[in-house]
């Protein structure tokens, strides 16, 4: 009998092939780490620019979050540590990117989160202009249409210019809102915000370049984060779903604050993941591999 069996196995390999692994056991995405920017601290909030050649990111090397920028010559270069932007965009008390129009278009506006109100001491989102490219950035001004007592972060501007998406912080949890304009260009001319309908604490949305789909943090198990994905549906948005290929269980704060490139291949992000040099990290990964359920 046990030939028999044998003989049948035999068989059965001969005929149909060796048994070959199910295709829905994949590896995990392997994200790039920025080496050469990342340290010790926390980087985190990552922005990319239009010409894929200019990165902002926000650091607490100096035991407060300032505005850093990376800046390399072509787009096959790994990121360089980071500087200060100066201007009038860094002070002395928290700053975080951001959103920055395109470049080499002027005037051209930064958008970012800052607690320059010292008298309400949250983050509000600002807007800085850059009149020329030989120009520094004007001192910022709040975008008063959607500040409020709550924490304002996490700008980020449609392609067509007319919506600007940021995170609030409501009593609630965080929450994603949009704010509309007329006219595609300048620095403000912003709506009343309104909150779009996605389950609580799902935030920190970036967009691709049709607007159709948005990356955004939501919440997972024991207080950590990990990056979703929801697609336009009608008037509204899909129920996130998880990236599950690419978010890593070994970090206690997890994956965080998404930013795709401005053409939508890469998908920049934070976290804690083990491999990293400390704290956050940033990391890039191709869209392409990140596969839809």
């Amino acid at each position: 009998m046990i030939r028999a069996a044998f003989a049948l196995f035999v068989l059965h390999v001969l005929v149909d092939g060796p048994a070959i692994p199910r295709a829905d056991n994949k590896q995990p995405v392997k994200p790039t780490n920025l080496e050469k920017l990342n340290t010790p601290a926390d980087e985190d909030d990552p922005h990319v620019g239009s010409s894929g050649l200019t990165l902002f990111y926000s650091s607490n090397a100096k035991k407060k979050f300032d505005v850093l920028t990376s800046r390399r010559t072509n787009q096959s270069q790994a990121w360089p540590a980071g500087k200060e932007v100066g201007d009038y965009i860094q002070s002395e008390v928290d700053g975080r990117p951001g959103f920055l129009t395109a470049e080499n278009r002027f005037p051209q506006y930064f958008y970012f989160a800052t607690k320059k109100d010292k008298q309400t001491k949250n983050f509000d989102i600002y807007v800085a202009v850059k009149q020329d490219r030989n120009a520094a950035f004007s001192a910022p001004t709040p975008i008063n249409t959607i500040s409020s007592a709550a924490d304002e972060l996490h700008p980020w501007l449609s392609a067509n210019g007319k919506e600007l998406y940021f995170s609030r912080k409501t009593k609630d949890g965080w929450r994603v809102f949009v704010t509309t304009r007329q006219e595609a260009t300048g620095a403000a001319g912003f709506a009343e915000p309104k909150a779009l309908e996605l389950p609580l604490d799902f935030h920190h949305a970036t967009l691709t370049p049709d607007g159709r789909t948005m990356y955004l943090q939501g919440p997972l198990e024991k207080g950590r984060w990990g990056l979703f994905r929801s697609t336009r549906a009608g008037a509204g948005w899909s129920q996130p779903e998880p990236l599950d290929d690419l978010n890593d269980p070994g970090g206690k704060t997890g994956d965080r604050s998404p930013c795709l490139s401005r053409d939508g291949f890469w998908l920049y992000f934070a976290s804690d993941r083990p491999g990293g040099k400390g704290g956050l990290d940033l990391y890039v990964v191709k869209v392409s591999d990140l596969k839809r359920k």
